[in-house]
């Protein structure tokens, strides 16, 4: 337990980027001591499954080797990456291995490891003992931040009752996601920027899919890209968190090219009550029409076992690919720091949001214990952000774009440039 706990406020939203951010740092604080209490802006009616399928990276991995207490079954392993034809012929592979979940199951997981929640994924979660008190509260919308001496003071509304109140707290954390309010309000000139394309995606459960698609895919990663896109599919556990052969969801996502002054643009991004949405149209908001369209041109244009895919998914939604600038880590005399997609925004092809938020809190954790300072902490989260980002730009540079587009070319130079400043930085400061 430390010495001195501090009162920690974190704020969080539903998105994938948000919550699990806010739950990962979260369970670092309370377990080195110090109390927690985590503002959800969203109510509890909309803490549901986002139907996003998850890659759990080394980092993800590590953080729920160290800190998850339940021990749950969480993910299902792709044994590789492979690469189809039009004709279904497995064109090449990588010999990768890939942790699939989804956002509900590491939701409950660490809910159960941060406050002792149950649910049907952790039934029995574990007592949390000899650590800082922890309050999870929804609907809490910030309608300010503001520091005077020494301490950050956010207030909010309670958007169920629609009262107000006020926390002050030693220290706070910006974990409210991509689409963060508080970063916007406290740096408002980051810019951002759609990047040319969407992302449909949407799972199918494995037991309404054919024997013969079942036996491509093989659990394995696949890819199908062709000029102007691609669709990249894997297995993630069951909406119960069940990881046995046929109980579980193929999850995938279709990258599809659409200018931003384009009428197509403005139609996909189009929800079936006329509202239009600039990042995320969420599940059962996509006009069924769109849906028949994008599943026809799903079979004119995809392998058939992807075809298939598309045709038994019941609940697509879709997300605007944007870039968006990486914020300043932190403010008010290193008394507010923003963590995870808060703090920097990849496009979803190198997976590696959870990843982010993984590594954030493990960085935190050194930076309490005094095994790093402030500056290192700064520089470490950076050189993570800006790396990723620009990986992530030349991946979808390359599938979406083509190699020998103007785009892909300079986010070629600007990866190699990333590249060689950061292992310069490495070589200097491990």
């Amino acid at each position: 337990m430390a010495e001195n706990p501090l009162s920690v406020l974190i704020l969080s939203s539903k998105q994938v980027g948000g919550s699990l951010t806010a739950l990962f740092h979260g369970i670092v604080l309370r377990r080195l001591g110090h109390n927690v209490q985590i503002l959800e802006r969203n109510p509890l009616s909309q803490q549901m499954s986002l139907g996003a399928g998850i890659a759990a990276m080394e980092h993800a991995q590590a953080f729920i080797k160290k800190y998850d207490e339940t021990k749950t079954s969480y993910s299902v392993t792709s044994p590789n990456v492979q690469y189809l034809d039009q004709n279904v012929k497995v064109k090449s592979t990588w010999n990768i291995s890939i942790a699939m979940t989804s956002w509900k199951i590491l939701y409950n997981v660490m809910r159960a490891n941060f406050d002792s929640m149950k649910s049907e994924i952790c039934a029995q979660p574990p007592k949390l003992v000899g650590r800082g008190s922890a309050i999870y509260e929804h609907g809490k919308e910030v309608t300010e931040v503001e520091y005077k001496d020494g301490l950050v003071t956010v207030k909010y509304r309670d958007t169920g009752t629609e009262t107000y109140g006020t926390v002050h707290a030693d220290l706070v954390l910006i974990a409210d996601g991509s689409s963060s309010k508080v970063r916007q309000a406290l740096q408002p000139n980051l810019k951002i920027s759609y990047a040319g394309y969407v992302a449909w995606r949407g799972t199918a459960l494995e037991s309404e899919i054919s024997e013969k698609t079942r036996t491509t895919f093989a659990y394995k990663t696949t890819f199908f890209a062709y000029k102007g896109g691609y669709i990249v599919l894997y297995t993630i556990p069951g909406e119960d968190g069940n990881t046995s052969p046929g109980h579980r969801q193929l999850n995938w996502v279709w990258y599809n090219q659409h200018p931003q002054s384009s009428q197509e643009y403005i139609d996909v991004m189009t929800d079936i009550d006329g509202h239009r949405h600039r990042s995320t149209l969420p599940i059962g908001k996509v006009d069924p029409q769109k849906w028949d369209k994008q599943k026809a041109f799903a079979l004119e244009i995809l392998p058939e076992p992807f075809a298939e895919m598309v045709q038994k998914t019941s609940k697509p939604f879709i997300s605007a690919v944007n870039d968006r600038e990486i914020a300043k880590p932190s403010m008010f005399d290193r008394k507010l720091l923003f963590v995870g997609d808060s703090l920097a925004t990849f496009r979803p092809h190198v997976a590696s949001s959870t990843n982010q938020a993984a590594l954030d809190a493990q960085l935190l954790e050194r930076l309490m214990r005094g095994e790093i300072s402030a500056e290192e902490w700064e520089a470490k989260v950076l050189a993570f952000a800006n790396f990723t980002k620009v990986r992530s730009e030349l991946w979808g540079a390359y599938y979406v774009f083509g190699v020998a587009t103007p785009i892909f070319v300079s986010t070629f130079f600007r990866y190699w440039k990333t590249v060689v400043v950061q292992a310069f930085w490495t070589r200097l400061y491990g």
